[in-house]
């Protein structure tokens, strides 16, 4: 019976195996499950994942991984890592109807962001413009519906920015009536 700590090992050295594999080196991984076979001989986990990267070192199994990267990152939002996963499978297999599918996803995906940046912007020029009036309330409102729209737009860290100086003029400006 292996110690806790050799299945502990064993277990760190799978979950490098697996993610080495996901990331194509292979003979990396393989690596490491000897490692692991060596910690915890004779482990039904071990025999899974050898099977699992003897199945994903194939070019078919390579394709897989890259696909499910790019749906990932898709889904996530990071395109250059969709479109890095989207040339990789491309290079294995250019035809693939997949490859299309997701190129449509990530186009969607790409419409979406810029129709969410470009309301973020009106939003933010309601804001500027209420700032100009002086009208603090009308700025905090535009400024609030920009972050309900993309609390992440690069944009909204100057235009908080720009609101905090406001308010701190408004401040200043109360306090010398």
């Amino acid at each position: 019976m292996p110690s806790e700590e050799a299945v502990d090992r064993a277990a760190r050295l799978l979950g490098q195996a697996r993610r080495l594999a996901e990331d194509g080196k292979f003979d990396e991984a393989l690596a490491k499950l000897d490692a692991a076979e060596k910690a915890v001989p004779g482990s039904s986990e071990a025999a899974e994942m050898r099977r699992k990267i003897a199945e994903m070192r194939t070019p078919e199994g390579q394709f897989a991984t890259r696909i499910g990267h790019a749906k990932f990152a898709i889904e996530t939002d990071d395109r250059a890592a969709a479109e890095q996963a989207l040339a990789e499978a491309e290079r294995l297999k250019p035809q693939a109807p997949e490859i299309a599918q997701l190129r449509q996803q990530l186009q969607a995906a790409q419409q979406k962001e810029a129709k969410r940046s470009g309301r973020v912007a009106q939003e933010l020029t309601v804001m500027r413009e209420a700032i100009a009036r002086k009208d603090i309330a009308a700025a905090d409102r535009a400024f609030n519906e920009a972050s309900r729209i993309d609390v992440h737009d690069p944009a909204l860290d100057q235009a908080r920015r720009e609101l905090a100086r406001a308010h701190d003029a408004e401040r200043e400006r109360q306090a010398g009536q």
